[in-house]
């Protein structure tokens, strides 16, 4: 076989956007690019075998749906742009999670039917998680968001600040407890964090509001804290 002449006609096939030409034992063969498998690469073979080859190789690369869509975006100057959009499970869990914490949303809503088909009208690739799963993605967003203020206490080169709040529920008539921290940032700024909101049990004497207080300064590492509460009181 020519090698210029047989080339310039069979690379005009898609076919060859999946294969390779090799010179193999003085025969032109086609590689396949997924698996590597050697196939027939002479003109006189054509390329239906390599078309017939890419539909059934386990090894190929290829887009669907499933891995990019067209998403619109807005600009700066408010046009309307479209782009590509992947789909990431993750990314969907951990905005369902989100939505329950910003709002207080029951867990058991992942279960109602209603949701769920609503979710699907919106994304049908989202598989909607169990109450269960979705209370350890909280937990998990939980823990991070703990990490980040503890590193930022850690980092405080201010005093801070603490204010307790105390109510008692209207129905179950148990007391709770909201322990809130005040301080200036590096940057001069405000910062409250909520670090506790505990049930407190009755009777809500000085002496266990203050050991509240301080499990709660020893599990933020703020015992420092009370020692200057303990300094001015």
């Amino acid at each position: 076989m020519g090698a210029d002449g047989g080339n310039k006609r069979k690379f005009r096939s898609p076919a060859w956007d999946h294969f390779e030409m090799k010179l193999i034992g003085g025969k032109w063969k086609a590689i396949c690019n997924g698996c590597k498998k050697s196939l027939g690469g002479e003109s006189k073979n054509g390329t239906r075998h390599l078309l017939d080859h890419i539909k059934t190789c386990l090894h190929k690369k290829q887009k669907t749906i499933k891995q990019s869509l067209l998403h619109p975006t807005k600009s700066n100057d408010e046009t309307t742009m479209l782009g590509t959009y992947h789909f990431n499970q993750d990314h969907g869990r951990e905005e369902l999670s989100n939505m329950i914490i910003l709002h207080e949303y029951p867990l058991s809503m992942v279960d109602h039917m209603g949701f769920r088909r609503y979710s699907y009208t919106l994304q049908p690739l989202f598989k909607v998680v169990s109450r269960n799963t979705v209370k350890n993605d909280i937990m998990k967003i939980f823990e991070q968001e703990r990490d980040k203020t503890m590193k930022l206490l850690d980092s405080n080169a201010s005093r801070i600040a603490l204010t307790i709040d105390m109510w008692t529920s209207n129905n179950q008539k148990r007391g709770f407890m909201a322990i809130t921290s005040h301080f200036i940032d590096a940057s001069w700024k405000l910062q409250s964090r909520l670090l506790r909101f505990i049930y407190v049990p009755c009777p809500h004497t000085a002496e266990v509001l203050a050991n509240s207080l301080v499990d709660c300064l020893l599990d933020w590492n703020l015992d420092h804290e009370w020692d200057q509460i303990s300094h001015f009181a």
